[in-house]
C-alpha cells in the first residue's frame, strides 16, 4: 500500500523551510547575529514541532524527529536571518555609494 505521507527526510526539509519562513519574516526584527534556539519553533515545544509534521501518519512521531526536527528548523531560520542581513547590508552600501557621490 503506497502513502502521500512525506519521508522522514521530507519532513526534516519541512521544517527546514518553516524555519527560513519564520526566518525571512523575524529578520527584520532580530538583531544581526542573534542567537537562535531550536527549543521553540512555530511557537510550539519540540514534541508539539514534532507532531505537527508527523500529523498526516498514524501513530506518534519518532523520537528522531522530535530531537532532530527542531534543529532543522533553527537551521533553517539562521539562514533566513543571514540572508537578509546580508541583503540589507548590501542595499545599505549600495545607497551609501549614491549618497557619498
Amino acid at each position: 500500500m503506497a502513502s502521500d505521507a512525506p519521508t522522514y527526510r521530507e519532513l526534516l526539509e519541512e521544517a527546514r523551510e518553516l524555519g527560513r519562513l519564520d526566518g525571512r519574516f523575524a529578520a527584520a526584527f532580530e538583531p544581526s547575529g542573534a542567537e537562535v534556539s531550536a527549543g521553540r519553533c512555530l511557537g510550539r515545544t519540540p514534541e508539539d514541532f514534532a507532531r505537527l509534521l508527523w500529523a498526516r501518519r498514524h501513530g506518534a512521531p519518532p523520537v528522531g524527529l522530535e530531537l532532530n526536527a527542531p534543529l532543522w528548523y533553527a537551521a533553517g531560520f539562521a539562514e533566513a536571518v543571514a540572508e537578509a542581513t546580508a541583503r540589507s547590508s548590501d542595499t545599505a552600501g549600495l545607497w551609501l555609494r549614491r549618497v557619498l557621490r
